[in-house]
C-alpha cells in the first residue's frame, strides 16, 4: 500500500472516530434519522426544518420567497426589517448567494431592490411581488 493511500485512511479513521466521540450516540441515531427522512424532500424545506432558520421561519420562508421573485441580473438586495439583526443578513445573504445583500441604512445604491419585512414599504417605492411577511420594492 503506497504511503499516500495509508495516511489518507489513517486519517479518515481519525477523524471518522472524533466524530463517533463528539456527540452522544442517541444524538446521531437522531440527527441520521433526520436526515435520511428528509434527503428527498425540496433544498428549501430542508432549510425551513434546520437549524439555520430556527431563529424565525417566518423570516425564511420572506427570503426565500424574495429569492425566487427576484428578476435576473439584479444588482443586490437592501434588507429592511423591524429590528435589523446579524442573524436575518446572514441568512439572506446566504439563501440569496451570489446577490449581495445589506441591511438597509439610508439610501439603497442605484437599480438594488429593497427587500421588507414585516413592515409597509416607503410610499415612493414600487411594490414588485407581494409576498409572506413583505415585499420586495424597486426605488423610484
Amino acid at each position: 500500500m503506497k504511503a499516500r493511500r495509508l495516511a489518507a485512511l489513517s486519517a479518515a479513521s481519525v477523524l471518522f472516530v472524533l466524530f463517533l466521540l463528539a456527540d452522544s450516540p442517541r444524538e446521531l441515531v437522531r440527527r441520521t434519522q433526520f436526515v435520511s427522512r428528509s434527503a428527498s424532500k425540496d433544498l428549501a424545506v430542508r432549510r425551513l426544518s434546520g437549524s439555520g432558520a430556527a431563529f424565525d421561519r417566518n423570516f425564511y420562508v420572506f427570503i426565500e420567497s424574495v429569492r425566487r421573485s427576484l428578476p435576473r441580473g439584479a444588482p443586490g438586495v437592501v434588507l429592511s426589517t423591524p429590528r435589523p439583526s446579524t442573524q436575518e443578513l446572514y441568512l439572506a445573504t446566504y439563501v440569496l448567494a451570489p446577490v449581495p445583500v445589506r441591511l438597509a441604512s439610508g439610501s439603497a445604491p442605484p437599480r438594488w431592490l429593497a427587500a421588507i419585512y414585516r413592515q409597509p414599504p416607503p410610499s415612493e417605492w414600487r411594490v414588485l411581488a407581494r409576498l409572506p411577511g413583505g415585499v420586495l420594492a424597486s426605488a423610484p
